[in-house]
């Protein structure tokens, strides 16, 4: 089976509070009534091994937390090229980076055309289950600009609860 050109990739660890922003996020959108040109994918803390997830794709939008020094819940749309820099001393919450997926993609040739990241402002990393208000209150924006960033034009007027969808393979959310 052909995979959707188009993915949401949720990165995060969902205890650890506002971490798990990303994961979050894509449960919510694979509730959406989507496009069979998009899939959603909850990478949790895959790491290096998102790598073959990412192959071959189009449009890749992913949503991650980030420690950025800025107010919680701050959105940042930045390309894999901007976090290169300072990835490395600490700008991520994660020890196994998505951009250590991404140069996998490279190194095999199977790069995605186009990767947009979407990283939210941590406000609480502690030990714990769900996110702080602040972030909370960034998934509703989270989820539009990357409604908009993968071409969905049709998304609901409110955000549903996740639910599972085992039925449908476009919709990877192990969470649920």
């Amino acid at each position: 089976m052909e995979r959707p050109p188009r993915l949401f990739l949720g990165v995060g660890n969902v205890l650890r509070r506002d971490d798990g922003v990303g994961s979050r996020a894509a449960q919510i959108l694979a509730a959406w009534p989507l496009p069979d040109a998009v899939e959603v994918f909850d990478a949790g803390t895959l790491g290096l091994d998102a790598a073959v997830v990412l192959e071959r794709r189009e449009r890749v939008v992913v949503a991650d937390a980030i420690d950025a020094a800025a107010d919680p819940g701050t959105i940042f749309r930045l390309a894999p090229e901007q976090l290169r820099p300072g990835c490395r001393s600490g700008l991520s919450v994660h020890d196994a980076h998505l951009l250590d997926a991404l140069d996998e993609t490279h190194l095999l040739g199977t790069a995605p055309e186009r990767v947009v990241i979407l990283a939210v402002q941590i406000g609480d990393v502690s030990t714990g289950i769900g996110l702080s208000p602040a972030v909370e209150a960034s998934l509703e924006r989270v989820l539009r600009l990357a409604a908009h960033e993968l071409g969905i034009e049709a998304a609901p007027a409110v955000m549903p609860a996740p639910r599972g969808d085992a039925a449908d393979p476009r919709r990877s959310v192990p969470w649920l």
